[in-house]
């Protein structure tokens, strides 16, 4: 497929994909910081504040795969699935993070299996998606 044709199917959903991961990124930031702070007070044990500082990590990459999609440079799409691949592991840690720590859990096991197996099949929906998405467009993609 032409770099033409590949233009004329469109790019809304890269453009809903580069907005949405901005404001996301910045949010995922914010909360990371409450966290950090938080942890910082005692408020939280240290597996929160560990959480917390891979969790901005994550979204500080989740800004990088923006400005990516953004420019249009070859390997953005690989960065998207690099990240909801991170996403996803930061997600099931999380769901983790409760039993680890001493204060414990109130979920039962089979919350904690619905919580990891709802995790990775959204995962799978979009990256499956994107994969789809941007492999039809993967010609405009060579800055």
């Amino acid at each position: 497929m032409e770099n033409n044709e590949s233009k004329k199917l469109g790019m809304r959903w890269h453009n809903f994909i580069v907005f949405m991961r901005g404001f996301a990124g910045v949010v995922g930031i914010i909360i990371s910081i409450f966290i950090l702070v938080l942890s910082f007070l005692g408020g939280m044990n240290p597996l929160s504040s560990i959480l917390g500082l891979i969790m901005m990590a994550v979204y500080m990459y989740s800004l990088e795969v923006c400005r990516s999609l953004y420019n249009l440079e070859s390997g953005a799409p690989k960065k998207l699935i690099t990240f909801y691949i991170l996403n996803m592991l930061v997600n099931i840690l999380d769901t983790f993070v409760p039993i680890m720590s001493s204060t414990g859990s109130n979920s039962s096991p089979l919350d904690i299996v619905k919580s990891i197996l709802g995790t990775l099949f959204s995962a799978l929906i979009i990256i499956s998606i994107n994969l789809h998405y941007y492999d039809k467009r993967k010609d405009i993609f060579v800055n």
